[in-house]
């Protein structure tokens, strides 16, 4: 898998643009790709592109699905950071919003809410379920979208001095678990047991044809903007028809 991403943003600069890019492709091949069992994604950084082109320019190879990072995303409601979605070819393109992270006081590259953290964020949920059509069942009647940053958000940590999303593990979906205490439920071992979230977490779950929408108490509410646009993730799951 080829993940390309490509600055359109006037508040990125390409600098910025690079590192962020460089800390999430050494998170994908260093800590997710192992944890999830699953054959490294290249992530690499195209430069700019021109203003109105949010999906892969011709120049890239055509294996490639892409994230651009823009100022704001048009025709989403105001404080959406980003989503990704397929096009009827089959080919996975996503957008991250710089200016939501950067008004409400987060930084390009550092801290809890960084832009980079929500490349990371994008990213990571492409590489691990890109046709966002995943649920894992709880055992109890529950089933739980495969969205394995949103449980935790934040805390970050840092790759390469730049700020990445925390995510859970394949444990996280598994009800069986929590029998074993050793088992990392996330890669920061914040989590203690399967299908919870951290504080400053959300996750979407579904039990008898109803989907119930999760957040913790410090998810900030400009964030819980980011999943009320029409093509993030958090709608396309609640919208999927027979899942429950």
């Amino acid at each position: 898998m080829l993940i390309a991403v490509f600055n359109q943003s006037t508040r990125i600069t390409d600098k910025e643009a690079l590192a962020m890019t460089q800390a999430v492709a050494t998170q994908v091949r260093i800590d997710a790709a192992p944890i999830w069992d699953k054959a490294p994604a290249a992530v690499i950084y195209y430069g700019k592109v021109a203003p109105g082109k949010a999906k892969v320019p011709t120049h890239v190879p055509a294996e490639a699905h892409g994230i651009t990072i823009v100022d704001a995303i048009p025709d989403q409601p105001k404080g959406v950071l980003g989503y990704h979605t397929e096009d009827q070819g089959g080919k996975i393109w996503g957008i991250v919003a710089a200016s939501p992270s950067l008004d409400s006081g987060a930084q390009a590259l550092t801290g809890d809410w960084s832009v980079a953290s929500v490349l990371s964020h994008e990213v990571l949920e492409m590489f691990v379920d890109p046709n966002c059509n995943l649920w894992a069942s709880d055992g109890s009647g529950k089933v739980y979208s495969v969205e394995v940053c949103d449980p935790v958000e934040a805390p970050t940590y840092v790759v390469n001095g730049v700020s990445v999303s925390n995510f859970v593990t394949p444990a996280w979906f598994d009800p069986l678990a929590a029998k074993n205490g050793k088992t990392h439920f996330d890669k920061c071992n914040q989590l203690k047991k399967p299908f919870s979230r951290l504080q400053a977490g959300y996750m979407v779950y579904a039990s008898e044809g109803k989907e119930t929408q999760d957040q913790g108490d410090l998810m900030p509410k400009w964030r819980l903007q980011s999943k009320s646009g029409w093509f993030s993730r958090t709608k396309r799951r609640l919208a999927q028809p027979g899942q429950f």
